[in-house]
């Protein structure tokens, strides 16, 4: 992990109460929050909103969890001066064939072989990325799912807590996989599987609901 300046966090939700105090574990500063709704302090650091950046320079870091959401904001404007420097957790067992995209991050006890993570990946804790793997761009793994080797996962997904992609395995783009779940084949794009067995279904759209 090249040396970051000042992180400042984009999102003030809870996933920036988690990782305020992970981070500051890894030796890195945590600076000013952004949020479109600050709501005051948190874990005392000052909460702004996201358009008074107005594209000055910093180092920052997507704290947004849903895939959707963190996508539409990276392209703000206001974020144009940001730097995204990729977080890797100092205790993460990572191959030095891995491919790591800018903005991602590799959370504590995780497995990295020769796989690749696109653009505002997210690792969050326990994970294991198997040989050959590839995972997309803002792409959200929850704490413990595991991605076994050749498998691919599309841009936009988010992968629940405890859940196993199993080897070879392809998940579409915008794919939502629940906790606990063993996705055993393919899903194309926009499907979701809840349920264990996994039961593949499509997702629907607002207009549809």
């Amino acid at each position: 992990m090249s040396k970051i300046g000042k992180l400042l966090f984009v999102g003030g939700g809870r996933n920036a109460h988690n990782l305020i105090g992970i981070m500051e574990g890894a030796g890195i500063e945590i600076g000013d929050i952004l949020d479109d709704r600050p709501s005051g302090p948190i874990l005392g650091r000052p909460v702004r909103t996201i358009d008074s950046q107005d594209g000055r320079s910093a180092d920052a870091f997507l704290t947004i969890a849903d895939p959707v959401a963190a996508r539409a904001v990276r392209q703000r404007p206001a974020l144009s001066g940001c730097r995204w420097p990729s977080v890797i957790y100092p205790n993460c067992v990572g191959s030095s064939y891995a491919e790591i995209g800018e903005g991602s991050y590799v959370g504590p006890f995780t497995i990295l072989t020769n796989t690749r993570l696109g653009r505002h990946v997210h690792l969050f804790a326990h994970n294991s990325v198997g040989a050959r793997s590839e995972i997309g761009d803002f792409t959200v793994i929850m704490p413990g799912a595991t991605v076994a080797s050749d498998a691919r996962i599309g841009a936009g997904c988010l992968i629940g807590t405890g859940a196993r992609i199993l080897a070879g395995v392809i998940v579409g783009d915008d794919c939502r996989v629940g906790a606990n779940v063993v996705v055993r084949r393919d899903m194309p794009d926009g499907s979701i599987a809840l349920s264990e067995p996994a039961v593949i279904s499509p997702r629907r759209r607002a207009s549809e609901r």
